[in-house]
């Protein structure tokens, strides 16, 4: 008898990052990454996007595996914020338990135990009766990999992000061709391949090496200053062995470079490096100036922070300044959601009078799959069912019809366009059932990270958030006495984010009195706290409006005395 199999997203569709997937195959649930992603403007004072992961809470006893593709945040950054609560084995490579573990003791918590187990690349594996085969992928997380699940209706594969490049002798950054191929001889009944780049022309291929932009700067009488993301392991490898070849000597800029060159290099053997490579704190002014790589790795906008930071010499480590005889390359290419903060970093380093090589997306390709490289897998793979993922509708309405452009007997019947919580269901001898969120039930609401842990997004939560971004916030507050009937301490105002410094004293005393005048009142005819903090939101919201037309956050705090 045929499995009953069910597929849909947690995360991933229509967004850049957050990707989770789950296949069910009859009672069996896997699980396919777990990341976050990066908010925008829309979301101020949140850090990350989680996926919703109360499906996977309310079916923990169901799910065989998490199947981990590879080490970068939109596949790794969620699961430690609820593996404790729907514990399962995490199926990974060597290489991405590393980077976990690693990110795991960054944030403090490897406390809470995971079960590991650890993949080859191109393994053939069995889960819970499920044969499950894997095959390498070309990266930029090295050893990445796609997924095979066999099924009597024929294999589902996931490719995970990838692109077709045969032309490294690296063995963490190879696409397995081979057992790609041998997988192709079967039929596939659902191929799933990634749309992030779906939009873009031609082969992602050579356009993702910076060797042949950066070599001729490793080749001057030069110190170089290199900045880059730790997720960027390729480029991380290209510069390593540049440094390598031409006799430079690697400095970490600060301790976080450090650590995170070690976990890459502990995963990797990136570029064959040693402890003698790298030049010790203590050993910095020992070293010839023009023999130093110095390094600056970070993740999101914190790289831009670091350069803005040492630029202003607010460093550390005084001992490094960027000086007009300095080579700075950046390789860290920004995200829509961070490209002002780079632009000034960036800006800031070119006033020093150093030499400035700054590559962009135009110079330099994030390695994700363009239009002849999924032209390729598509046509290796035939699939009879196809579903793009990963990336936002026009990069997933470009790959689709892409897709259905090849002539392999794809069309709008069998190339699913999806939302996340969108459930495509597989029976044997029936057409695939679509089931909308309506009647899934699936709760696909973002989960949002920020300093305070992790909490639910909703539309009042976001509100508030735009609000104070934009407007700013009143506080005020006091201690009164129920039994004398005044205010014992207090009030203390604080405006932030919307007002002139010269303009504060006259609103902050209007502000006091509207306070005070309606905490007076309401002792005097019993308090009631509610009523009267929405009282004095009013009023003073009026107020405010009518001096400078703001609408701020306007939180009015009464603690009664015991």
């Amino acid at each position: 008898m045929a499995e009953k199999i069910k597929v849909f997203a947690l995360g991933g569709l229509d967004e850049d990052g957050r990707d989770c997937y789950v296949i069910e195959i009859d009672n069996d649930i896997f699980v396919i990454d777990a990341g976050a992603s990066l908010p925008d403007k829309t979301i101020p004072g949140v850090d990350s996007l989680l996926p919703n992961f109360d499906y996977l809470i309310k079916n923990k006893d169901r799910i065989c595996a998490y199947i981990i593709t590879h080490g970068h945040d939109e596949s790794i950054g969620a699961i430690r914020h609820f593996y404790k609560y729907a514990p399962a084995p995490v199926v990974c490579s060597q290489t991405t338990m590393t980077i976990m573990e690693g990110q795991l003791a960054i944030n403090d918590q490897l406390k809470l135990k995971y079960d590991f187990r650890i993949v080859k690349p191109s393994d053939d594996i069995v889960i819970n009766g499920h044969r499950i085969r894997l095959f390498q992928t070309c990266h930029n997380a090295a050893n990445s990999f796609g997924i095979a699940f066999s099924t009597s209706q024929g294999n589902i594969i996931f490719t995970g992000d990838f692109i077709i490049n045969f032309a490294t002798e690296e063995t963490n950054y190879q696409f397995d061709l081979a057992m790609a191929s041998e997988l192709a001889k079967e039929p596939t009944l659902l191929l799933m391949a990634e749309s992030k780049a779906a939009d873009k022309k031609g082969y992602c291929s050579p356009k993702h090496r910076s060797n042949d932009l950066i070599e001729k700067y490793f080749k001057l009488n030069k110190r170089i200053f290199l900045s880059c993301y730790w997720q960027n392991m390729y480029r991380l490898r290209e510069a390593i062995r540049l440094a390598k070849k031409y006799g430079k000597k690697i400095y970490c800029y600060d301790n976080y470079t450090y650590i995170i060159m070690k976990q890459i290099i502990a995963a990797t053997g990136t570029g064959a490096l040693n402890d003698n490579d790298f030049v010790r704190k203590e050993d910095f002014l020992r070293v010839r100036k023009n023999d130093l790589l110095i390094l600056m790795v970070g993740q999101t906008d914190d790289v831009f922070k670091e350069i803005s930071s040492l630029v202003m010499n607010n460093n550390a480590d005084k001992r490094i300044k960027i000086e007009p005889d300095d080579i700075f390359i950046n390789l860290a290419i920004p995200r829509p959601s961070f490209e002002t903060i780079c632009t000034r970093a960036m800006d800031s380093v070119y006033r020093t009078g150093c030499e400035v090589v700054w590559l962009k997306n135009k110079n330099l390709s994030a390695m994700h799959a363009r239009e002849d490289d999924l032209r390729f897998v598509l046509n290796l793979f035939k699939p009879k069912y196809y579903f793009p993922v990963r990336g936002h509708y026009i990069q997933i309405m470009k790959n689709a019809k892409l897709a259905v452009s090849l002539g392999i007997g794809l069309n709008h019947m069998n190339v699913f366009v999806l939302d996340n919580g969108m459930q495509l269901i597989f029976e044997e001898n029936r057409r695939p059932v679509i089931l909308p969120n309506e009647v899934t039930g699936v709760d696909i609401s973002p989960i949002l990270v920020d300093g305070r842990g992790v909490t639910k997004i909703s539309d009042a939560l976001i509100e508030t958030r735009q609000k104070m971004g934009i407007d700013g916030t009143v506080v005020i507050a006091s201690t009164v006495s129920t039994i004398r009937k005044k205010i014992v301490a207090g009030p203390d105002c604080q405006m932030r984010g919307f007002v002139f410094v010269k303009e504060a004293e006259p609103l902050l005393k209007s502000i006091t009195q509207i306070y005070v005048e309606e905490v007076t009142a309401a002792l005097n005819k019993g308090l009631d706290l509610e009523q009267t903090k929405n009282t004095i939101k009013d009023r003073v919201r009026w107020f405010i409006r009518r001096e400078n037309g703001r609408e701020p956050l306007i939180e009015p705090i009464i603690l009664i005395e015991e």
